[in-house]
């Protein structure tokens, strides 16, 4: 039996060889990576040392007839799918890369179900120490899509803690419903760590563990007569000391300010002559005048007696004196 063989089939040939070859390798490593309900794909880079390579990524839920393209043409290998899923669907992936108008094959995952294998991240922990024992509070995680308590039924808690240093020693509890607890039959004044995952009964699904909160311990929440006693004493001291210096302050700042601002005011008399200019031209003119020669006379006195009987009468003209009794000038003595 004989071919033959015509150059149109055999450029068909050559051609679809050359477009098989010149197909791009498909990205490596496609995962889903979902942490409350967020949805995120990424790939690694294809096996070529072509550059300038970008990459479309789409997906498509079960209820889809087709995928939707959420990222196109771009050099990150990366893609946000959060805002098209909803909990409760089911997801299928795919990417591929291009470069120069060629492309790869499309790179496709598994079926993806949000509400069973997302990544659910550790609650908020809050540790309050009150009479002896450990209050916490659980503040569930906050999710992408909807509330944590919207998506599960049931949602439970995994606890575990420990005194501070005695990690290996934790006591554990698990699926405990409530977000309000105490811990109690602690030592007192003593340093405790506590850490809660979420549990999810209905999938067996437990979450990443929150971080370790720690808190201290009173004790049994009264505080000690001792320490009572020492509070007052010292409250005690302080008053008695503070009030005297406080008193002493305010008494020598009111004389300072009598001082300085008296009440007490000057007649008026005073204050217009106060007020006057000084006459210094009196005091300079007694001081430059000349020394005036007073004027004075001898006056003699002689006090009167009784006179003797038997003596004789002494002359008045003798002694300075008129026969009236008056004092005689010293030139009419003479």
């Amino acid at each position: 039996m004989a071919y033959t063989f015509l150059p149109e089939t055999c450029f068909l040939v050559i051609l679809s060889v050359s477009v098989v070859l010149a197909n791009l390798p498909v990205p490596k490593n496609v995962r889903v990576i979902s942490i409350n309900m967020g949805v995120i794909l990424e790939w690694d880079r294809p096996n070529t040392s072509l550059g300038n390579l970008t990459y479309t990524a789409e997906y498509r839920s079960s209820d889809d007839a087709g995928f939707s393209t959420v990222c196109r043409n771009q050099t990150e290998r990366r893609c946000d799918f959060t805002q098209g899923i909803h909990p409760f669907g089911i997801y299928v992936f795919q990417v591929r890369a291009e470069r120069r108008g060629e492309t790869s094959r499309w790179a496709k995952t598994k079926e993806f179900l949000p509400d069973q294998e997302t990544v659910i991240g550790g609650p908020t922990v809050r540790l309050v120490s009150r009479e002896g024992n450990l209050e916490m509070d659980i503040q569930d995680p906050v999710m992408k899509v909807k509330d944590l308590i919207e998506i599960y039924s049931t949602v439970g808690y995994n606890i575990r803690y420990w005194k501070e240093g005695e990690e290996d020693k934790a006591t554990v509890m698990n699926d405990r419903q409530q977000n309000s607890l105490v811990l109690i039959q602690l030592e007192a004044l003593s340093r405790y760590c506590v850490q809660v995952q979420v549990f999810i009964g209905e999938f067996e699904k437990t979450g990443e563990f929150s971080q370790a909160t720690c808190e201290t311990t009173t004790t049994d929440g009264r505080v000690q007569a001792w320490l009572i006693a020492l509070i007052l004493v010292v409250s005690f001291v302080v008053v008695s000391v503070a009030l005297p210096l406080l008193f002493l302050v305010v008494w020598y700042f009111y004389k300072g300010l009598k001082i300085l601002y008296p009440t007490a005011t000057l007649p008026d008399h005073l204050k217009r002559y106060l007020m006057e200019p000084p006459h210094q031209y009196i005091f300079m003119a007694m001081q430059n005048s000349s020394q005036q020669e007073e004027q004075y006379q001898e006056v003699s006195i002689i006090s009167e007696s009784p006179l003797v009987e038997e003596g004789p009468l002494c002359s008045h003209s003798d002694n300075g004196m008129t026969e009236d009794g008056e004092v005689l000038p010293q030139n009419e003595k003479e």
